[in-house]
């Protein structure tokens, strides 16, 4: 499980490694060229390398999540909910900070030792764990204060202001993050 949160973690910075390499026009062509791959070198348009480059972060988020079920099980009963708020407005701040450090980046070793000690900084901290992509999946982030502790919850539902909610089938990311791994269709069959 160590291994899974490491990768989700790693997998949350890969924004920052698509906005360098977009930000210095780097193609898929140079990239390969660099690592000695030698390709028949098809002249394509830059662009065409940077939507690669913002796919696959997007993809990588989305084949991870298809692993969600298999993380720690949890629960957070009604009765226990004390508070709900929303909690993405507070990650937006994270998110131009990839965009700032992407950009900020001279070269490709600061890019690497930016990631390397970002990923396990991160990992170690146990911080919340916000990756933006999870958005694009139609994720929610809310803070739920449950029996005196406060928890990051990712959740597909749409939870209003004063809405009482439970969360039956949590994954626990670690001792602070949790996913919902319940979709939100199976609630309104039944």
């Amino acid at each position: 499980m160590k291994l899974y949160r490491l990768i989700f973690v790693g997998k949350a910075f890969l924004l920052l490694v698509s906005i360098y390499l977009i930000n210095h026009s780097i193609t898929i062509g140079q990239l390969l060229n660099a690592c000695g791959i030698s390709c028949i070198s098809i002249d394509l348009p830059n662009v065409i390398s940077y939507i690669i480059y913002i796919v696959i972060p997007v993809l990588l988020t989305y084949l991870n999540h298809r692993k969600f079920p298999k993380l720690d099980p949890a629960d957070i009963k009604e009765k226990n909910i004390n508070m709900v708020e929303s909690a993405s407005a507070i990650f937006l701040p994270t998110f131009f900070g990839y965009v700032f450090v992407g950009l900020s980046i001279n070269n490709n070793m600061t890019l690497v030792v930016t990631y390397i000690a970002l990923t396990v900084l991160c990992y170690c901290a146990e911080i919340y764990l916000y990756n933006p992509i999870f958005h694009l999946l139609g994720y929610r982030f809310y803070f739920v204060t449950a029996d005196k502790n406060k928890v990051l919850v990712m959740t597909k539902k749409n939870i209003k202001l004063g809405e009482h909610v439970e969360f039956e089938r949590l994954g626990q990311v670690n001792d602070f993050t949790y996913i919902d791994i319940e979709e939100p269709s199976k609630k309104t069959e039944e």
